[in-house]
């Protein structure tokens, strides 16, 4: 698969993912980064000078951001950076590929101190490169993709409107000719 139909995949599941959180848990996962991801995430997002002050506002204030600069991609894979962080140290070597039993043993223990939309976005992250978050995705109901199909909604033709068309176009054609 081209890197821009993953990249195109991927976004769509961090809009529909980011979608379903509420302000106050976009703030808290926004709050949770550390200083210099903090500065690279207001410039992405487009937060004004003190947002981070204003935990009553900073959760609008990313979403609007996100929404505005269609950076839904982006604003989910940093959400996720400190859940990602301490999941890679705590896995270790595997952390290149792991099995969805490590990702088992290690999802209670990050859905208590990241939470669980934290983990979904670092699921998402990984879901298209890796064969355990690619299991996890296919097993596990919480991080299964939410919302309309990538495809959109599948497009049913009525055939005596599509004959009646192509008559049109025939009569068209035939008359151009004359």
């Amino acid at each position: 698969m081209s890197d821009d139909k993953d990249r195109f995949l991927l976004d769509r599941r961090y809009a529909s993912a980011l979608a379903d959180v509420d302000d106050a848990t976009l703030a808290t996962l926004a709050s949770a980064l550390e200083d210099e991801l903090r500065d690279a995430f207001a410039r992405l997002v487009g937060l004004p000078e003190g947002a981070f002050d204003d935990a009553a506002s900073l959760g609008a204030l990313v979403r609007e951001g996100y929404t505005r600069r269609k950076v839904a991609h982006d604003t989910g894979i940093l959400l996720a950076e400190p859940c990602t962080q301490y999941s890679i140290e705590k896995l270790g070597e595997a952390s290149e590929d792991p099995t969805l039993e490590q990702l088992n043993g290690l999802l209670p223990e990050i859905t208590e101190k990241f939470g669980i939309v934290a983990v979904q976005l670092m699921v998402i992250q990984y879901s298209r490169s890796l064969k355990g978050f690619r299991e996890l995705v296919a097993s596990d109901e919480r991080f299964a993709p939410r919302g309309e199909p990538v495809g959109g909604v599948l497009l049913t033709k009525d055939e005596a409107e599509q004959a009646a068309k192509r008559e049109a176009r025939k009569a068209r054609k035939a008359a151009k000719k004359k």
